[in-house]
Order: C-alpha cells, then sequence, then structure tokens
C-alpha cells in the first residue's frame, strides 16, 4: 500500500514537472527546482495548495539539497516560472502556490469579506433595546462577542475546540436573529450526515429553532453530477445560513457554497481549525484563521477558548497537541495517572492487539441482540424508537486508524473479525457505512448503519433525511446502497463529525511525518474515555520529532 502511494506521488510529480516544461521550459533548470516541485506535489496530494518558503520555514517532504529555502527560492527566480500571465506558480509573501488555487482562495476571501461588512437583514436599529441574552449570565464574554455579532455582521466566524460551547453558542445566536426578525428564512449545514444530525440534535431543545432544516452541504447545494442545482442564477432562498465542521470544507465546496447565496444572505461558518483539514484541495477554514486573514473579519470573528465539557485528560491533552505539539505530548502521556481517561499501552504485535479484538466482539454481541428485538411492521418499516435506540448504540465505542490498509489499518481490522467483505456474509449488527451520496434515499457519504437480518432478510438501517431536513428512520436492501462497507473501524478521516463515548486508537509506526492534527482529530471524537494503542517505534519517533507543528501528513492510504 506504502509502496503504490509512493509510486503514484512520483507519477503525480512527474506528469506536473512534464508538463510544466512542456508549457514554460525552464530558463534555468536545477535540482533544487526538481525538488520543490516534488515538495509542492506532495503538499498537493495532502490537500495543500501552497508552500512556505520563508527562511524560518519547515523543511517540506521531498526537499533533498542544502540550503533550504535560500537555494530552491533561487532556483524558482531562475527558471522564469513566475514570469508572465501564463506562469502556474505564484509567489507571494514569500508562500509558493498554483496560481489556479491562489486566484480561487483570494477571490473567496474577496467576497467573505465584502459580505462581512454588510448589514443582515435583522439588524436592530441604534436606538433598538439590548437583547434579553446580552444579560444571559451563563454566556461568556467569548459567546456574548458572538450573540452581538450576528447583528452586525453579514460573516461571523465562530472558532473554537472540543468542549468550548461552540453548538450553544449557535443556538443562542440563532435565538438573536429571531428575535430581530421572526420570519426569518434560516437554515443549517454541515459536511456530513452525521454532524448536520448532531447540530440538529442540539438546535431542537428551543422552539424556536427546533423546526429548523438541518442538511448536507451537497443536499442543501442540490449536488448531482458534474455540479451543483444551486448556483448564481439559481440561489438558495435563505436570509441566513449556519455551516459548521469548517474544517472539513475545501476550496471546491466553499466556492460553490458563496456562490448559491443571495447577496444579502448572512453566513456563520464554525469550526475547529486545529482539526485535520480537508482531502480536498484548500483549507478553506484553516486559511481563515490564520491570524493575518483573521483579524480582517474584526468583531466578526471569535475564538471560543473556555472549556464547559469536564473532559478531564482528554481535554488536557488535546490542548497540549494542539498547542505544541507531538514532542510534548507523548513525553507527557506516560506521566498519566492510572485513573485518567486516557490508557496507553504499546502491544509489540503487527496483528490487531487482543483488547480491540475483545471490545468489538462484545459491541458485536449487544449491537446483535438489538438488531434481532428490532420490530418491523407490515410494510418493511422499522419501530421508529427501538432503531433510534439500537443506532445509539454505534455512539459508544468505536475503533479509529489513521489508515485504511496496513498493519493497524481499517481493512486489517475486518480481516480479523469478519468472515468475508461482501455484505450477504456480514452478520446482523455489524455496523455499515455509507460511502457515497445518495439523495434519493436520503443518505449522505460518511452516514452510519447497522445491519438487521440475514440471508434474505438482510437489511441495513439507516437514520435518513428528506431534502427539507426532516429525519426517519428506513431499511434498504444492501444491493439498493451503491457503496456500503463494514464500520467496525474507521478511518480518522471517515470519523470527523462524529463524537462517540469511547475511542480505540490504534497507532502504528508512520513512514511519513506524523500529523498533530491526525492524533489531535482522533482524541477529540471522544466524549469519555481514550484508549491508545501505540506501536513503540511510533512512541520513538513522537518523542524524537523536533518540530513544534509538524507537518500534516496527509498520506493515510484512501481514507
Amino acid at each position: 500500500m506504502q509502496a503504490a502511494a509512493s509510486d503514484a506521488l512520483f507519477a503525480l510529480h512527474r506528469g506536473l514537472l512534464a508538463t510544466l516544461q512542456r508549457r514554460m521550459p525552464p530558463k534555468q533548470s536545477s535540482e533544487p527546482l526538481v525538488e520543490l516541485m516534488r515538495a509542492l506535489t506532495i503538499a498537493l496530494s495532502r490537500g495543500d495548495i501552497s508552500l512556505q518558503l520563508n527562511d524560518a520555514a519547515e523543511v517540506p517532504d521531498g526537499i533533498e539539497t542544502d540550503g533550504w529555502p535560500r537555494v530552491h527560492r533561487d532556483a524558482l527566480f531562475a527558471s522564469g516560472w513566475l514570469d508572465g500571465d501564463q506562469a502556474v506558480l505564484v509567489l507571494n509573501d514569500n508562500t509558493l502556490s498554483w496560481r489556479r488555487w491562489h486566484g480561487a482562495m483570494q477571490e473567496l476571501e474577496r467576497e467573505l469579506q465584502r459580505r462581512c461588512f454588510q448589514a443582515p437583514i435583522h439588524a436592530t436599529t441604534l436606538g433598538a433595546p439590548p437583547s434579553r441574552l446580552a444579560k444571559n449570565n451563563n454566556l461568556s464574554p467569548e459567546q456574548l462577542a458572538a450573540v452581538h455579532a450576528i447583528d452586525r455582521y453579514g460573516v461571523v466566524l465562530l472558532s473554537g475546540g472540543p468542549g468550548t460551547g461552540k453548538t450553544s453558542t449557535v443556538l443562542h445566536m440563532l435565538l438573536r436573529a429571531f428575535e430581530n426578525q421572526p420570519k426569518l428564512r434560516a437554515r443549517l449545514a454541515a459536511p456530513t450526515g452525521k454532524a448536520a444530525r448532531r447540530l440538529q440534535d442540539a438546535i431542537r431543545s428551543n422552539p424556536i429553532t427546533a423546526a429548523l432544516p438541518c442538511t448536507t452541504v451537497h443536499r442543501l447545494l442540490e449536488a448531482r453530477p458534474g455540479g451543483f442545482g444551486r448556483h448564481r442564477r439559481n440561489p438558495l432562498q435563505l436570509d441566513l445560513l449556519v455551516v459548521d465542521e469548517m474544517s472539513m470544507v475545501d476550496l471546491e465546496l466553499g466556492r460553490a457554497l458563496l456562490n448559491a447565496l443571495p447577496t444579502h444572505c448572512q453566513l456563520v461558518l464554525v469550526g475547529d481549525s486545529a482539526q485535520l483539514p480537508p482531502i480536498g484541495a484548500g483549507a478553506v477554514w484553516q486559511h481563515l484563521q490564520e491570524a493575518d486573514q483573521n483579524k480582517r473579519f474584526k468583531d466578526g470573528a471569535i475564538t471560543l477558548k473556555k472549556v464547559y465539557r469536564n473532559r478531564g485528560a482528554l481535554a488536557q491533552m488535546s490542548a497540549l497537541l494542539r498547542d505544541q505539539g507531538l514532542k510534548p505530548f507523548w513525553s507527557q502521556l506516560s506521566a498519566l495517572p492510572k485513573t485518567s481517561n486516557i490508557t496507553v499501552s504499546y502491544p509489540k504485535t503487527r496483528q490487531v492487539p487482543e483488547a480491540v479484538h475483545a471490545a468489538l466482539t462484545r459491541h458485536l454481541d449487544h449491537l446483535k441482540e438489538k438488531a434481532s428485538a428490532l420490530e418491523i411492521n407490515a410494510h418493511g418499516q422499522p419501530d421508529q424508537q427501538q432503531a433510534q435506540n439500537l443506532l445509539n448504540i454505534l455512539d459508544t465505542l468505536m475503533v479509529l486508524c489513521p489508515r485504511r490498509r496496513g498493519p493497524w489499518g481499517v481493512d486489517a481490522v475486518h480481516q480479523h473479525l469478519l468472515d468475508g467483505s461482501e455484505p450477504q456474509s456480514w452478520p446482523s449488527g455489524l455496523p455499515v457505512l455509507c460511502s457515497e451520496n445518495q439523495p434519493e434515499l436520503g443518505l449522505a457519504n460518511g452516514d452510519l448503519g447497522v445491519m438487521v437480518g440475514e440471508g434474505v432478510q438482510q437489511r441495513a438501517l439507516f437514520l435518513c433525511s428528506d431534502p427539507s431536513g426532516e429525519n426517519r428512520h428506513a431499511l434498504y436492501h444492501p444491493a439498493r446502497l451503491r457503496h456500503l462497507e463494514p464500520a467496525l473501524a474507521l478511518t480518522i478521516h471517515k470519523a470527523q463529525g462524529c463524537e462517540m463515548d469511547k475511542v480505540l486508537l490504534l497507532w502504528p509506526a508512520l513512514d511519513d511525518r506524523q500529523s498533530s492534527s491526525l492524533l489531535y482529530t482522533a482524541m477529540t471524537r471522544a466524549k469519555q474515555q481514550l484508549l491508545l494503542f501505540a506501536d513503540p517505534t511510533a512512541l520513538a519517533l513522537g518523542r524524537s520529532a523536533g518540530s513544534r507543528h509538524p507537518e500534516d501528513q496527509r498520506n493515510d492510504g484512501d481514507a
């Protein structure tokens, strides 16, 4: 798997380099220039559209010649590849980017900033009385700032880590907007179905917001082959849109979202910039959270820092990892008390650890018992409450892996516990993942379900959403699902937008720089307990990691 990924990267690098050399033969070619293109290609494979070439920049993967970055900057200038309107590369403030994506990101920035400083249609007049929410002593100063921002700014950026009250703040912001304008047309969206439903569950606690539609971004934009049904010529009929889990939104999706909004529509973007960047090119949220970008939104950009959820060592260690990187994290991990809600072990085996096997066996037995008791009516519809209770069990435990293939990968876990890869051989109670959008069935890529029954009675249970955002439980024959896969374990990328009571994390020795954002994202999926199974080599590599924030390791083998 690792060799195949390396071969694919090498082929991509050679193809891009050959295209550049053909379209714009360099005035002066050199090995540092070739290396620079290789580093850009590796970065692009991880979703990054640029490289830092300032004197303090870390040496990126793909660079071998001494003298980074001065030698490589000189080679770039000497090549002539930055000259003229047809140049495919652009160097701006020592940031080297592909011109196409650099221009697209700048366009997105300008549009967001233009919208930011136009007054929302629900904005109060100067003489309006203060909101009753502003007097709520339960809100922190940062949360109050967000509530006030929704009165003044057309774009609000709300950032914060797990447990900082992002969702409750969004609720208060919505209540403030509806207090000003009861007939406001508002919707909520998130990149995955699971994240959208979590957001919807949170706003249902208040009757004013309970009926607001909440769907995936792709469903909102009416995704179809070749593009989206919503765009500038057919915009959404909205006054306010909230988008959660923005760290998962890439540049293409971000631009499509803006193109589909009417010019007056207020936009509230919510996320955690320390999470993994999106798979696609252009990490929009991470870019907007950079200091020089963030300050351009003035008081419309709010960061929540106070942690409300008592998550013990999970909160402490994830904050350490986010703020200081891998080396301090691994160093302090072994000092945690035995009563901590993080447990770490170092199995000396390439097989799935016995503790993981035992936990998944118990989990599967519990699911099978509840699946066999699910009542199904004559029309093939499940009892809605029993179905929800069954799906709720999925939130109690999950095994996460950085990679799909290889030792301690998702595929290895499933091969260890299942008899075959075809749905017909899967047992009742098996967690499953829908890995493709199927709007005709109300399913989104990333939705989790459970197999119910066996043989001719076998069905997959999912919570489905209609176009208005209403949810219902449904049973589907596996043949109707284009891409269905077992989900006893998930890659960390696939788990974004989910939260589970207990997370079992398999952390192998990675052959690339380990990613603090990858580990941080996995840790923050756990609400109550994390069981970390780390390869001893990974521990040694982590403790020797010299940089404060190692470059994100995106080559995780088909996330």
